[in-house]
């Protein structure tokens, strides 16, 4: 089943993003420790404005489990999807950090930002019923195009991402890792 997350499923979700993160090698990973990271992030995912706000997130369900995720935006709001936790962070006095610095999308795209497909559920279709479920999703907020960024040593998600009509539109370095940029446009 395919359904919004929901609120009390933010642990959950941020387990599964940690996944990407890691995955991304961000440097403030090595420079705060997890379960600090973690606190931060599952407080900021509760502000709608925040770029992994459970409001921003799709989840497919197997099982009674949340069996993977997506969160996307509209491209336009990428300087200021970061502001929630940003915010938390200099409550805290954890200065001059994010998450991310580098740009990923564009105005005039709904942006893709993370799908992860949790492991004991991987090679099950779930990331396919993600993405199959992300055009209605992406009308409803009035955009036509997704936008995606998929990593260059990642064939299986290109793979997948060619096969549901992603073509490249070019590339982008985020946090040292070359990236293909895609876009489907919605018929």
């Amino acid at each position: 089943m395919i359904r919004m997350a929901e609120k009390k499923e933010v642990k959950e979700l941020c387990d599964l993003i940690w996944i990407v993160l890691k995955d991304m090698e961000l440097p403030i990973l090595n420079e705060l420790p997890e379960a600090s990271l973690k606190t931060m992030m599952q407080e900021a995912m509760l502000d709608e404005h925040y770029r992994y706000s459970y409001l921003n997130g799709i989840v497919c369900v197997r099982d009674n489990q949340v069996a993977g995720v997506c969160f996307g935006y509209k491209g336009e709001l990428e300087p200021i999807i970061d502001q929630p936790m940003t915010k938390i962070m200099k409550q805290l006095n954890v200065e001059n950090q994010s998450l991310f610095t580098d740009e990923e999308t564009q105005p005039g795209e709904w942006y893709l930002d993370t799908l992860v497909t949790a492991p004991n559920f991987r090679r099950q279709g779930v990331a396919l019923k993600l993405l199959s479920a992300l055009p209605e999703f992406v009308k409803e907020q009035g955009e036509a195009i997704i936008g995606l960024n998929c990593d260059q040593n990642n064939d299986s998600a290109k793979q997948l991402y060619e096969k549901m009509g992603y073509r490249k539109v070019g590339e982008r370095m985020i946090s040292g890792h070359l990236y293909d940029h895609m876009q489907h446009t919605i018929r």
